[in-house]
């Protein structure tokens, strides 16, 4: 199923969404952030499933959420946030929940493998709540940046191994990071497909056909790697995503 994600969403009332969203798309992958946290969209979700013939996934919370953290207290912190995120999925029978890894700051610059050891001791938590809740947790492979990690393949799957945890292939992510082809040779590992595009320089999130990612190979890679699962638009708001579901349509028709 085609679906709909977007920063932008979540600094709007999440009833007034609901009706602009429906009207586009079934599915709707919420950040649980700013207007949209679990508190504000838990009481009215499940009647706007039923209400709008709606969908949801949900994206866990990225500002500041940091799992890699040198900080204890912050890293504790991040990992329930994401905890709490995977017991609202399984109150509300969602079944993906995608989050972010780690990210670089502060004197974390002086040794990055020490933040890949918070991740890792991180995401043993989050495993075992993926497992407690039946929810299936994708950790998303980042664009390149001085901040980023998980930015190739070869990391994502490192941190991830030994865990319960699967992934979110970002098409436009991994088209910054050269690393398109190495992330589809792990399509069986994919629980989630957040599909925009740029040139190559930067995290553009452009519309799904304007930039250098080729969408039509990616697609046919996915589908033969046997893939089922959905597909997200990730976009800047919800115009260019409808411009989007319409080129992704026609490619999967």
């Amino acid at each position: 199923m085609i679906g709909v994600a977007s920063t932008s969403f979540c600094f709007q009332d999440f009833s007034s969404m609901l009706e602009k969203i429906s009207r586009q798309f079934q599915l709707w992958e919420v950040l649980v952030e700013v207007e949209h946290t679990i508190e504000k969209v838990e009481p009215v979700m499940a009647e706007a499933a039923h209400s709008y013939d709606l969908r949801f996934q949900v994206h866990g919370p990225m500002s500041d959420v940091n799992i890699g953290s040198l900080y204890e207290r912050m890293r504790l912190a991040a990992v329930d946030d994401i905890v709490r995120t995977a017991e609202f999925c399984r109150r509300q029978d969602l079944q993906v929940l995608t989050i972010h890894p780690a990210f670089i700051t502060g004197i974390a610059f002086l040794d990055r493998s020490s933040v890949v050891s918070q991740m890792k001791k991180s995401l043993k938590s989050i495993s075992m709540a993926a497992v407690e809740s039946s929810v299936t947790i994708a950790l998303e492979n980042m664009p390149k940046g001085i901040n980023g990690t998980c930015t190739t393949a070869a990391e994502l799957l490192e941190v991830i191994e030994g865990t319960e945890l699967r992934v979110c292939f970002d098409m436009g992510h991994a088209n910054t990071a050269e690393q398109v082809d190495a992330m589809l040779e792990h399509v069986d590992m994919f629980r989630n497909v957040h599909l925009h595009n740029n040139d190559g320089s930067w995290d553009q999130h452009n519309e799904v056909d304007h930039g250098s990612a080729d969408l039509p190979r990616i697609l046919t890679s996915v589908d033969r790697g046997g893939y089922d699962g959905n597909m997200i638009i990730e976009s800047g708001d919800l115009d260019s995503a409808v411009s989007s579901k319409r080129v992704l349509a026609g490619l999967l028709e």
